[in-house]
């Protein structure tokens, strides 16, 4: 009884794993270019952001910064959602402050 229980249990992973796999490869492709910095702010100027971690930041238009209407000032703790350029820069789709208190430090790359 178990044995034929593990081996329709084995055939039914045998044929949803091609699927799952396929799955797993577009969620990698699509998030390929997705990176995020969490860090303070050292430095901001119109089209320039720089923290005190992680790459030098471009911002470009469109790039959203929340809460809405936000002016960036040294010392804010931030979380930078962006992409690598073709040239290596770090490009800013979307800037959240972040609430007082110790962040989450981190420079992550998707996997």
């Amino acid at each position: 009884m178990q044995r034929s229980i593990v081996l329709a249990l084995a055939a039914c992973l045998s044929l949803a794993a091609p699927s799952l796999a396929q799955a797993d490869q577009d969620d990698k492709s699509y998030y390929a270019n997705e990176h995020r910095v969490v860090g303070r702010v050292i430095s901001s100027e119109p089209w320039n952001l720089q923290l005190d971690r992680g790459p030098h930041i471009i911002l470009h238009p469109g790039t959203v910064i929340n809460p809405t209407g936000l002016t960036l000032r040294n010392g804010m703790p931030v979380r930078v959602y962006g992409h690598i350029t073709a040239d290596g820069k770090f490009s800013a789709d979307q800037i959240d402050l972040l609430p007082p208190g110790p962040p989450p430090w981190e420079f992550r790359r998707p996997l």
